[in-house]
């Protein structure tokens, strides 16, 4: 099954983030906790934890890109 995964609030007044790094490409599979991503805010750098395992299938935003909290970041299929 196809599942989304997408930028949470990393602070009380975030409103954007930043891909720093992408620590999993699409194809690879991850763990249940694995960091899949660096996420650069306003204030800090932030590791994005998985919630569950599965397999990156599609990365909607690249390194450097910012996007808004809530917005879908990529796509994972967990089956």
């Amino acid at each position: 099954m196809e599942k989304y995964i997408s930028l949470p609030r990393l602070g009380e007044t975030m409103e954007t983030g930043i891909i720093s790094k992408w620590l999993i490409k699409e194809g690879e599979e991850f763990t249940r906790g694995q960091v899949i991503a660096e996420i650069e805010s306003d204030k800090t750098t932030v590791e994005l934890p998985a919630l569950e395992k599965g397999t990156l299938t599609k990365i909607f935003f690249n390194e450097g890109e910012e996007m808004n909290v809530g917005d879908n970041i990529a796509t994972f299929d967990s089956s």
